[in-house]
């Protein structure tokens, strides 16, 4: 019989220094602000399931103007997320 146990331990450091990188990468991420990119489009009007932003007559009979979403506009106006009923 060969001995194994040598070819098993480089495995498990393999899998452990992967896993490890990963944790490094969204770390790196998470205190870069590139998880910014990633909740802007999670949390915007489109990202909930919303059609447009704009004046709440734009919306449908067959959604709801849902204000708070949309950024307001320059002059301070509230911008409507036109959601599905």
């Amino acid at each position: 019989m060969k001995n194994r146990k040598g070819a098993e331990l480089s495995v498990n450091v393999i899998i452990i220094a992967i896993v490890a990188l990963v944790v490094l990468v969204v770390l790196f991420a998470i205190f870069t602000g590139r998880m910014g990119i990633f909740t802007k489009s999670v949390s915007d009007c489109t990202g909930k399931g919303g059609r447009i932003c704009g004046d709440a007559s734009q919306c449908s009979d067959t959604e709801n103007a849902i204000p708070g979403i949309c950024p307001s506009t320059k002059d301070g106006k509230i911008q409507y997320c036109c959601m599905p009923k």
